[in-house]
């Protein structure tokens, strides 16, 4: 089962007169309704300055099994995709605490019941919260099947039992020649970048397109994209959705003073 809907070429707004083609123009590439919040995420001011183009590079596709969750002390959830994932398997909040791993997380857990922690936006930063709230187990990871900090093993190794379960695959998806074709038009071009895998999707996708600028959560993010990008690529203070609304926003009004520019 498909969880996310994919449509290589979402334009959410645009302006369709001479001046169009000079507006910054926002790529966004997570997975559609992640792209969407983020954009809802960002200031009025901002979106007015931009025109916005979702073109996933991945797409979210729910395996499950849901597991047995007899017993378990408490839920880990290091993305929004599987909260709606373990909401698409029938999952229910627990009376156990759930922890996540930033505040949109956080957020699709409180929606469904959950009483929530949640961390500073990466691996280390879950195991830290974890560690200092719930010493005692056993806990289960719910997450995709491409994830990134071991989390389970090194719980486990720091005494408290945890296990995990892989509920959904995400599948890597290319830009569309319509994307294409817009990415290619002489305008300033920003992408967030939100994962190492998106960041490599993305160099493939995008190769010959240098002007493309990039703003990625963490540094082992901007490190996944190519080299001679890394003169072109800003690193969010935090990595969290709020490091990149601020980083995103920031990187707009640059773009559009440069425009402005005699």
């Amino acid at each position: 089962m498909k969880l996310s809907s994919y449509h290589p070429w979402v334009l959410l707004t645009t302006r369709r007169d001479a001046m169009a083609a000079a507006r910054p123009l926002l790529l966004l590439t997570r997975p559609e309704a992640s792209s969407e919040a983020f954009w809802s995420a960002l200031p009025p001011e901002a979106r007015d300055a931009v025109d916005v183009l979702i073109n996933p590079l991945l797409s979210i596709h729910v395996t499950g099994p849901l597991p047995d969750l007899a017993g378990v002390a408490g839920v880990i959830f290091t993305s929004a995709n599987a909260v709606e994932a373990y909401r698409f398997l029938g999952g229910q909040a627990l009376r156990v605490p759930a922890f996540a791993v930033g505040p949109a997380t956080g957020e699709a857990a409180r929606a469904i019941g959950f009483e929530t922690h949640v961390a500073k936006g990466n691996a280390d930063e879950v195991i830290a919260c974890v560690l200092r709230l719930c010493r005692r187990g056993p806990l289960l990871h719910l997450r995709g099947e491409a994830a990134i900090g071991d989390i389970a093993n090194r719980l486990s190794a720091a005494g408290v039992e945890t296990s995990d379960a892989v509920l959904y695959t995400q599948k890597l998806e290319p830009l569309s020649p319509a994307a294409r074709e817009a990415l290619s038009q002489d305008r300033p071009v920003l992408a967030p970048v939100f994962s190492p895998r998106t960041a490599r999707q993305l160099s493939r996708e995008s190769m010959g397109l240098d002007h493309i600028r990039y703003a990625a959560i963490s540094r082992a993010v901007a490190d996944a994209l190519p080299d001679d990008a890394a003169g072109r690529t800003e690193i969010a203070q935090t990595p969290d959705r709020d490091g990149m609304v601020a980083l995103v926003k920031d990187m707009i009004t640059d773009a559009v003073l440069l425009e402005r520019r005699p």
